[in-house]
């Protein structure tokens, strides 16, 4: 690690990073594997301004605090006093756990990258390292996942609720509005229920807005993309379609 970013910190008693307070909710949750006292405190509590961050030192306490909390990303040493960070990494994978890992390590050799990143893992930095290279590392490895995670397969097209895009079937964007956004994603976390234009308003839609708004919004989306994207099932409401290219 830089030595210029060397800080006193006093380790905080490890705890579900979901037992933050309401501010910081909204902030990534990560989990810390570090048996170093001082460069596990450290690093800890200069992720924190950004992330809400649990702290295990070994693999054991790494367990306790995946089972009582979802992370958004893993910063794992190898060499754990109670076993190869690797392996916890190839437990995750192979349980179908795809949270992104980045493996923090001394194990600087080729041999020992190639090992981790063949192991599951998504990055791998050595130390000593530069703090600011670890909080880049991690934004990349944070969007790429969410990227990927956050993305609805409607048919053939790709809804992209956080960027208030679609692509078609060729991969090129059709920018959405929000209640568009609201009113496809809605559809398609259900796609064999059909949703009355009561339960659309209520869910994609301001308040004040009347039944009449669904419709035309289903009409707007239709216009951008297919036809074949949001069904009628008459009588009933709307689901979500199966449009092909």
């Amino acid at each position: 690690m830089d030595k210029t970013t060397h800080a006193t910190a006093t380790p905080e008693a490890p705890g579900p990073a979901a037992a933050a307070s309401p501010e910081r909710l909204l902030l990534p949750a990560v989990l810390l594997v570090e048996d170093d006292p001082n460069l596990g405190a450290m690093t800890a509590e200069m992720l924190a301004a950004d992330y809400r961050t649990d702290w295990a030192q070994s693999v054991t306490e790494a367990n306790r605090l995946m089972a009582g909390a979802r992370h958004d990303a893993l910063i794992v040493d190898r060499r754990l006093p109670d076993g190869d960070g690797l392996d916890l990494v190839r437990m995750l994978r192979g349980t179908g756990v795809t949270t992104p890992a980045l493996i923090l390590t001394a194990l600087a050799e080729v041999d020992d990258i190639v090992e981790g990143l063949d192991a599951g893992a998504n990055d791998y930095l050595t130390k000593p390292f530069h703090f600011v290279e670890l909080e880049a590392r991690l934004r990349a490895l944070l969007r790429g996942f969410h990227a990927q995670a956050n993305g609805v397969m409607v048919g053939d097209w790709l809804l992209k609720p956080d960027s208030n895009i679609i692509e078609d079937p060729d991969g090129r964007a059709v920018p959405l509005t929000d209640v568009e956004t609201k009113l496809l994603a809605m559809l398609a976390t259900s796609p064999d229920h059909v949703f009355t234009r009561e339960e659309l308003l209520a869910g994609a839609f301001s308040p004040g807005s009347d039944l009449g708004a669904v419709d035309v919004y289903v009409s707007y989306v239709r216009g951008k993309t297919t036809r074949r994207i949001i069904d009628t099932v008459r009588g009933r409401g709307y689901r979500i379609g199966t449009p092909e290219g």
